[in-house]
């Protein structure tokens, strides 16, 4: 017989902003403080402004073990462009995740983005039921 767990925990939803101004080219930003165990279960980045460097912008989501665990080189550039995170199941080590900007040249102006993060804690339960 198997075992079965009642032990339940409700999802956690982190939401973080940042734009032209909080990064720089190739190098790292921590947007999002994430606790010992959390496992990413879903998540996105979401562009509210246009970046308009001269050809490309992309980032990177990831954390202090590797720059690009969840997303490698998504394409943000346009306004209202959608990008998916991808789940790896790694439990995090707590700390912060991070987002790397990649300028494809020129002096760009402008850019704006949202950081949606959806995670489970590892051993966490939010009520026993059964």
């Amino acid at each position: 017989m198997g075992i079965i767990d009642y032990n339940y925990q409700h999802p956690r939803v982190v939401v973080a902003e940042f734009g032209l101004a909080d990064v720089t080219s190739g190098e790292e930003l921590a947007v999002i403080k994430l606790p010992a165990g959390a496992v990413i279960t879903g998540g996105h980045v979401k562009t509210l402004e246009a970046w308009d460097s001269t050809s490309t912008d992309v980032i990177d989501v990831g954390d202090d073990g590797d720059g690009d665990r969840y997303l490698d080189g998504g394409n943000f550039r346009a306004a209202g462009a959608y990008v998916a995170l991808s789940p790896t199941g790694h439990a995090h080590e707590g700390g912060d995740l991070l987002v790397t900007w990649t300028s494809g040249g020129g002096t760009p102006s402008t850019g704006r983005a949202r950081v949606v993060v959806e995670y489970i804690i590892l051993g966490a339960s939010s009520g026993t039921f059964g």
